[in-house]
């Protein structure tokens, strides 16, 4: 994992705590982004944290360990990860004079990336897990600031990447982002429902399926169309109760059919596996023929 502890951001307790995790990593993984991963599972068990059991004072403490600050420092020299921030970034091109929210942003890479194309905007970013390396990480963008506190009705726009996977209450969190915006605002969005890390909660993978068609009920268009990295979806109205009851009911039935879409996904995979195994039979035939 090519990560630079010559970094003048980061304090020497920063260094320390990030050298003693590389010396936790496992042989078997082939992949820095496996590694990462194994490093974020052991922090979780350390703090005896379950997925299936939430203990809030744990999880709080977890979320405040420097692994994350590794994590950080992991994306910003990962080639896929700074693709799918700068795709988002782009979105931003030639719009001037915004207000942006990035929710839950980490240290700022994708605040970064955003301001670098539109120095014009203003970008709040808030992250409940702030690290002292993170107002270093944004001290030389001017239009960046880390606060602690949400404005409603305020933001053109509001970004979040990978934050609905670890709350216990992602729909009420979309109504929140509901409230951060203005008429016709735009949520960008990006999830990952899956167990890929422990720390992705379990009752809401189920939502891998459904969550892009559950945004629409919580005052949003129906997802829009891009070639960005994420989901898009403009903000129509403010959410009222029976918009969020029709959501939570929503969720329900999402819950209800999640062993038939895994049914599905699994019928799939297998039909997929058969048809590449044709495929290599008949190219093996067609070159014995010649």
């Amino acid at each position: 994992m090519k990560i630079l502890l010559e970094d003048e951001k980061l304090t020497k307790n920063e260094k320390d705590e990030i050298e003693k995790l590389l010396t936790r990593k496992n042989k078997k993984f082939k992949t820095d982004l496996d590694h990462m991963w194994y490093l974020i599972n052991l922090v979780w068990d350390d703090y005896g944290c379950d997925n299936r059991n939430l203990n809030w004072k744990n999880i709080d403490k977890f979320y405040l360990h420097p692994v994350w600050l590794l994590n950080g420092l992991f994306i910003e020299t990962d080639r896929e990860s700074m693709r799918h921030r700068k795709s988002i970034a782009e979105y931003f091109k030639d719009k001037k004079g915004l207000k942006i929210l990035d929710y839950g942003g980490g240290f700022g890479t994708l605040a970064k990336e955003i301001s670098k194309v539109t120095p014009s905007s203003k970008i709040d970013l808030y992250e409940p897990y702030a690290s002292k390396y993170a107002y270093k990480n944004i001290k030389e963008f001017k239009n960046v600031e880390i606060i602690n506190h949400l404005k409603e009705n305020y933001y053109n726009v509001l970004v979040n990447t990978d934050i609905l996977e670890h709350v216990e209450k992602p729909i009420e969190l979309i109504a929140n982002y509901n409230k951060c915006l203005k008429s016709n605002g735009i949520l960008i969005s990006h999830w990952n429902f899956t167990p890929c890390i422990k720390c992705h909660l379990p009752k809401h993978f189920h939502f891998r399926y459904t969550f892009e068609k559950i945004i629409p009920l919580l005052g949003f268009t129906r997802e829009m169309k891009n070639d960005k990295h994420g989901h898009y979806f403009k903000k129509i109205s403010d959410v009222k109760q029976e918009n969020l009851d029709k959501a939570l009911m929503r969720e329900k039935y999402s819950k209800f059919v999640y062993p038939l879409n895994l049914g599905a996904d699994k019928i799939k995979r297998i039909f997929v596996t058969i048809l590449k195994e044709l495929e290599v039979s008949e190219t093996v035939k067609r070159i014995i023929k010649r």
